[in-house]
C-alpha cells in the first residue's frame, strides 16, 4: 500500500504499448461491490479467494502491466504466477512513507487494527516480496523515474529471459 504501484503500472503500461490492469479493481467489478465491503460482509479469506481466482483468470494474458494488491503474492497459491509466468517489480517503500501515505484513507480494511498490526504486517510481508521480484527504491523518486528504471530493466537481456516472455 502506498508505494505507487497504480500509478507507475500505469505510466509503464502506457509506454509499452501494454494493457494496465489494476487487481484490486477488477476483483471489486467481478464481485459486485468494494473492497471494504467484501471484507465487512465476507471476510479477509472470501477476498484472498477472489484474488485468486482473478489473478487465474488472467495468467495467460500477455503485453499486461498488472498492479497486485500487496496481499497477492503472500498467497502461497499465487506465488508461482509473481515467481515464475511474470515479471516482478516489488516497489519498496519505507513504512512511514506507505503509512502517511495511505492512513487518512478509511477505505483500507488491513490499516482498521492500526499502526502497530499495520508495521507487523509490513514487516512479515517484506521477505516475500523480495523474493519474487526485482526491488525498485521508490522513496523521494517521481513516478516517471521509477518509470525509466523499469523500462530499462525489462530492457536487460537478463530479465527478458528471466520472465518467460516469448513476444
Amino acid at each position: 500500500m502506498g508505494s505507487g504501484k497504480s500509478t507507475v503500472g500505469q505510466m509503464l503500461a502506457r509506454r509499452l504499448g501494454y494493457f494496465f490492469l489494476d487487481l484490486d479493481r477488477l476483483i471489486e467489478q467481478q464481485a459486485g461491490m468494494t473492497i471494504p465491503r467484501i471484507f465487512r460482509e465476507e471476510g479477509e479469506k472470501s477476498f484472498r479467494l477472489r484474488e485468486s481466482a482473478c489473478l487465474a483468470s488472467i495468467q495467460a494474458r500477455k503485453r499486461i502491466v498488472i498492479a497486485a494488491g500487496g496481499g497477492a503474492p503472500i498467497a502461497e497459491m499465487n506465488r508461482d504466477f509473481f515467481a515464475r509466468q511474470s515479471t516482478t517489480f516489488f516497489l519498496s517503500v519505507r513504512f512511514e512513507t506507505a503509512l502517511g501515505r495511505t492512513q487518512d484513507d478509511g477505505e483500507r480494511p488491513l490499516l482498521a487494527g492500526g499502526q502497530e498490526e499495520a508495521r507487523k504486517l509490513y514487516e512479515a510481508r517484506l521477505p516475500v516480496y523480495l523474493s519474487l521480484g526485482r526491488s525498485i527504491e521508490t522513496e523521494g523518486r517521481a513516478p516517471a523515474e521509477i518509470t525509466r528504471e523499469i523500462l530499462d530493466l525489462l530492457r536487460s537481456p537478463t530479465v527478458a529471459r528471466d520472465s518467460g516472455e516469448s513476444d
